[in-house]
């Protein structure tokens, strides 16, 4: 396959994984909002002050791999944890979540946006035109003895916390953190090379770079599967691949590279060998807790693994019919049915503005060794249309 073309397809990518994005203007407002919300349980006159409470974002928003709704009428769902420095031997599960609700019962905002009581969480429901409600857990820290034993490693294993459930007599283990570290180690070489370019470009030291203003292959890539998903399973949702499952084989089968599309077709051959069979039960098994199985479902709905399994191909297909197109017009065609239509359409906007204007300036070029296309590099390249057309 010819490589510039396969270089502008991961430009394209990249563009389309931007559309897909939660807003930066959105994004700081869920940031203030749940910060204030910490504020507001922590400050010195809560009854919860002296247990020090920690509000922070676990999954995809912590992850960097929000994907907007397919559906404009849609909510983002931003999950976060609430711990407090509480042994899990001196308070109940239940007195627990009581507590942490009823300090958000005592603002009077809060308890207006305040949903009914769910199974784990307590819901904040924000105005329409935010377009995104919080789901608070309350946790406590937990012993972690036992997953370093099972060869976790502490950096991980640190993190773990139990964590509130109506249905659940006995408090439950949950490592929101430990998973995010885990996440983040699987893209540690890109992440650092990133914020080593941004750091040199800002005159800064690298660790005044915050580690959300690089976006990995691995994040991009996470991004493009979730949305496949979306559009091909919008009818058949109680069979939709989960988003923790596509995540962690993702990030299992990602292998540092720096283009998009080598990482993409890369991470989408290698998930399935990251799905153990033991005995003939499947499992994606939680890399920092190896008694969890995220495919647990799987075996009461054995439909769901060969849908999924299924669903990895239709992706690599429909990447692969996209990739042969030639001119944007009929890559961003061969695209829409499968990721939909208004974020192709904006990634092939911004992709032909932008190499129009790089061209015609004479500054596009392409970096020896990397086939990376942009304005630093060390061959220009000639002025020509999308794939040489």
């Amino acid at each position: 396959m010819d490589g510039d073309r396969e270089n502008q397809f991961s430009k394209l990518l990249e563009y389309f994984s931007d559309s897909l994005d939660m807003p930066e203007t959105r994004y700081k407002e869920a940031e203030e909002r749940y910060k204030a919300v910490g504020t507001w349980l922590g400050q010195e006159d809560s009854p919860l002050a002296s247990y020090k409470p920690e509000i922070y974002p676990q999954g995809s928003f912590k992850l960097g791999t929000v994907v907007k709704p397919v559906s404009q009428t849609d909510e983002y769902d931003i999950d976060l944890v609430c711990q407090l420095e509480l042994s899990k031997h001196d308070i109940t599960q239940q007195e627990l979540k009581r507590i942490v609700g009823e300090r958000l019962k005592a603002n009077g905002n809060y308890a207006r946006m305040l949903d009914k009581e769910g199974r784990r969480c307590w819901t904040l429901n924000y105005a329409e035109s935010a377009k995104f409600h919080m789901d608070i857990l309350p946790s406590v820290p937990d012993e972690y003895g036992w997953l370093l034993r099972q060869g976790i490693p502490h950096e991980f294993a640190q993190h773990a916390v139990c964590i509130t459930d109506k249905e659940e007599p006995d408090w439950l283990f949950s490592n929101p953190k430990g998973y995010a570290e885990w996440f983040k180690d699987r893209m540690k070489t890109i992440l650092l090379e990133g914020k080593r370019i941004l750091a040199a470009e800002r005159r800064v030291e690298i660790e005044d770079v915050p580690d959300y203003s690089v976006k990995t292959p691995l994040q991009r890539a996470v991004q493009i599967l979730k949305r496949h998903r979306d559009i091909m399973f919008e009818q058949d949702s109680d069979n939709k691949p989960v988003s923790i499952i596509i995540t962690t084989l993702a990030a299992s089968a990602y292998n540092n590279q720096t283009d998009l599309y080598e990482a993409l077709v890369s991470i989408i051959d290698g998930m399935p060998k990251h799905i153990t069979n033991n005995g003939g039960v499947l499992s994606v098994l939680n890399p920092v807790n190896p008694e969890e199985n995220f495919a647990d479902k799987w075996q009461e709905h054995p439909e769901r693994a060969t849908k999924f399994l299924s669903w990895l191909r239709q992706v690599r297909k429909d990447i692969e019919s996209a990739l042969k197109e030639r001119g944007v017009s009929l890559v961003a065609g061969s695209m829409k049915a499968a990721f939909g239509e208004k974020a192709v359409n904006e990634a092939a906007e911004r992709f032909g503005k932008a190499y129009t204007a790089q061209r015609e300036a004479g500054t596009l070029k392409m970096m020896a060794g990397t086939g990376i296309l942009g304005s630093t590099g060390t061959t220009t390249v000639k002025k020509h249309t999308f794939y040489g057309v």
